[in-house]
């Protein structure tokens, strides 16, 4: 089975909210709406209700429950607990009026809704660079218990060939050390999509 069919039908009927903190562009709403009517996941859109319903009725896109936030009208209560588990979580590393910036972006804004357990994960990085995508969560949700750094990785797919490529986007230059923590993970994340690493 393609890795993606069987990802998407492991996903289906278990309501998993998924971000999309870069709701207005058109290649990811599309995404969302698919997700959300071939029921793999429940989308969250981020952005500005008008812009996006713009987005929606210029390519035929049927928003119908898929739920949108605007940062900029998120309630009050709901922003006031997310701004101060964001400037516990940074603990001195910045004011609150930083905090209150930070929250404008909608990278930070997604990763404490994954943060405070309001969704399950987020998908982002194809209007946003690796970076912007990558700080956000770094600062709020920190690396795994005993890991020291991060890797991106690419899963590739070619008929019955299946290829995990890391690192491509965050560790640009390998020394010997960085190298086999790379492997090791691209190892787990290949396990994570049923494939058995090769290293």
């Amino acid at each position: 089975m393609d890795i993606f069919e069987k990802l998407a039908q492991d996903l289906k009927g278990q309501g998993r909210r998924i971000v999309f903190p870069e709701g207005s562009d058109k290649r990811i709403m599309g995404a969302a709406v698919r997700l959300k009517a071939d029921g793999v996941v429940d989308p969250v859109l981020l952005g500005n209700q008008a812009e996006l319903k713009q987005v929606a009725s210029e390519n035929n896109f049927d928003l119908s429950g898929i739920e949108i936030l605007d940062p900029a009208t998120y309630p009050a209560a709901d922003k006031q607990a997310m701004h101060d588990a964001l400037l516990e979580r940074r603990k001195g590393k910045n004011t609150p009026e930083e905090v209150d910036q930070m929250l404008t972006d909608v990278s930070y804004f997604g990763t404490m809704l994954v943060y405070l357990g309001k969704v399950d994960g987020m998908v982002s990085g194809a209007v946003h660079s690796t970076g912007a995508t990558v700080r956000p969560a770094l600062q709020i949700i920190k690396t795994k218990p005993g890991q020291k750094r991060i890797s991106g990785a690419f899963i590739m797919q070619k008929g019955e060939e299946r290829y995990i490529f890391a690192d491509c986007a965050i560790n640009i230059e390998l020394d010997a050390e960085t190298m086999a923590a790379v492997a090791l993970q691209s190892a787990e994340t290949a396990e994570l999509f049923g494939l058995d690493p090769k290293v």
